[in-house]
């Protein structure tokens, strides 16, 4: 995946911004969900250990696929998977995220953090969508680690939504050529419904899965099955996590 150097650059120079406001940043960021918000993240070493075991397996670039419920799920996983030493050795590991456009387009502020943050907006304008995710494409084709929502939205019913996903992360996967994806399901212990912010004092669940995509199709069935398999992954990971979870609320 290549992109002219009007497009190349830009993203570098974001990097080196971004690599040098991350201390204070992802310091402000924990401090306000772990001691205003109070929330937690269950086994959060065993989560980091797991992370870091497949940070190391994959140098060549990691495709991250979540659940949604939350406005923040991106901070919270970010705070999961590794410490603020850790991301400034490997920074690389500290997920591109792709937000839409229109979440942020209102506020300075939430631009300025979105860039600080490594993000690419999304923008509704079918021209401008393709233009990042060939962003995307191009730096998880260097290395890097782009973090996507498939569902493409917030799940409004609590739970993966398994028949309105978007295909752009089937494409996506396929341009970056690699093998495997990062399935992620987040989910707070009293998370019923999606809501822009989890609960005060919320304790979270996080699970870790690679996927490795088998796909013999082309074109737009290509991407669609891709998608499936990431979707359908990320369904079972429902089921597993809120029967663990029901089973320790009785």
């Amino acid at each position: 995946m290549k992109l002219i150097n009007k497009q190349r650059w830009p993203l570098t120079i974001q990097k080196a911004i971004a690599y040098i406001c991350f201390p204070l940043l992802y310091v402000l960021v924990v401090l306000w969900m772990k001691y205003i918000q109070k929330y937690r993240i269950n086994d959060i070493r065993q989560v980091r250990q797991q992370f870091k075991q497949i940070a190391q397996q994959n140098p060549s670039g990691l495709l991250i696929c979540p659940n949604h419920l939350t406005y923040i799920d991106s901070l919270l996983l970010a705070w999961a998977f590794s410490s603020l030493g850790n991301y400034m050795l490997h920074f690389r590991t500290f997920c591109w995220n792709l937000p839409n456009a229109r979440n942020v387009q209102e506020s300075v502020l939430y631009r300025v953090i979105c860039y600080l943050g490594k993000c690419i907006l999304i923008d509704e304008d079918p021209e401008k969508a393709q233009q990042t995710m060939r962003k995307a494409a191009f730096l998880l084709h260097h290395g890097h680690y782009v973090m996507i929502f498939p569902e493409g939205r917030r799940s409004q019913s609590g739970r993966v939504d398994t028949e309105n996903y978007i295909y752009g992360v089937g494409k996506l996967h396929m341009d970056s050529h690699l093998d495997q994806v990062l399935c992620v399901y987040l989910r707070g212990e009293k998370q019923q419904a999606a809501t822009k912010m989890p609960h005060k004092g919320e304790r979270f669940d996080i699970r870790l899965q690679l996927q490795t995509i088998d796909n013999e199709q082309q074109g737009r069935r290509a991407m669609r099955a891709a998608a499936q398999q990431i979707i359908s992954t990320l369904a079972r990971m429902e089921t597993d996590c809120l029967t663990a979870q029901n089973h320790h609320a009785g």
